[in-house]
């Protein structure tokens, strides 16, 4: 039933099956029973899957073979040296395969990243173009602040040289203010003019000269306000005091003993000036006839009032 089957040889055996070392391989037999060994009968169905299962019991008998002396101790295998070379080729052909495959992956690979590595460089380049920006900024903010901080510091001095130029500003008007107000003694001030009436009698020069002495001059009552003034401060009982006007200069026109015209004001007595006796030169106040001017000769001895600027001790 059975027929001598010609032996499997190994596909890691060299070119000549004659120099193979080691055992030889046991034939296997041959079974006739099988597909090849009849006429198919029946279902041809049946007969391809049982053929199929023939052929694949053949070939897992092969390779449990090649695995048996692949992996003997000895190493005793079909071709020997030459086998064993060949299993390393077939190794490094897998290895190679492996390896080949690896490589693509990582191309494949490499080639999907590059894209988001590009991505990622343009990102952190603009990452790192805000930061020194931000950088650059807040050194602008330090040495704003700085700038800042000075001026403060300066507005402060400032202030304070302020308030102190203030403070001397303020003392320097009141000490103006009370060198203004102040009159020398005996001396009523009235619209920043001091005033003295003098109970002595003296001619009209004379009268004129002791008003130079004390720092001004006679009298020179220009509004009626003034005028009425100086009737509050003399004395009731001497009735009548030189005033600053006279007309001695030109007979009839009125001057002050500064130089001035007499002006548009004027509180003469009923019926003065009237030269009575020509030689009527000099005006004096008549308090008995409520601060009226009257001429008189300037040699008549009178008292007189005297007027000066404040300030003055």
């Amino acid at each position: 039933m059975y027929e001598e089957a010609e032996p499997v040889r190994s596909p890691f055996s060299g070119p000549d099956s004659r120099q193979i070392s080691g055992p030889p391989l046991q034939p296997h037999p041959v079974r006739q029973s099988g597909s090849r060994g009849r006429v198919r009968r029946g279902n041809g169905a049946s007969d391809k899957q049982r053929e199929d299962q023939d052929t694949s019991s053949h070939t897992y008998e092969d390779a449990e073979e090649v695995k048996r002396y692949a992996t003997s101790p000895d190493g005793a295998y079909p071709g020997g040296a030459s086998g064993r070379r060949g299993v390393c080729s077939f190794l490094r052909a897998r290895l190679s395969c492996l390896a080949a495959g690896i490589a693509v992956l990582l191309s494949l690979g490499a080639v999907g990243l590059a894209p988001l590595t590009l991505s990622n460089k343009q990102e952190i380049s603009q990452l790192s173009t805000t930061v020194d920006t931000l950088k650059r900024d807040q050194d602008d903010m330090r040495q704003l602040s700085t700038t800042v901080d000075a001026l403060k510091r300066d507005q402060d001095a400032l202030k304070h040289d302020l308030e102190s130029e203030r403070n001397r500003t303020a003392t320097l008007e009141q000490r103006l203010h009370d060198f203004h107000t102040s009159c020398p003694g005996g001396y009523t001030i009235w619209r920043g003019i001091c005033y003295k009436a003098f109970n002595t009698r003296k001619t009209f020069d004379q009268a004129a000269a002791a008003c130079r002495e004390d720092g001004g001059t006679l009298a020179m009552p220009r509004d009626a306000e003034t005028n009425a003034f100086l009737g509050s401060f003399c004395n009731p009982l001497h009735d009548r005091f030189w005033i600053g006007l006279h007309d001695q200069r030109e007979e009839g026109r009125f001057e002050w003993v500064d130089g001035s015209a007499l002006g548009p004001y004027s509180s003469w007595a009923p019926g003065e000036p009237n030269n009575y006796g020509r030689g009527q030169d000099c005006v004096f106040y008549y308090t008995f006839l409520k601060d009226k001017w009257v001429d008189s000769t300037c040699q008549s001895p009178l008292h007189f009032i005297c007027q000066t600027a404040p300030g003055r001790p």
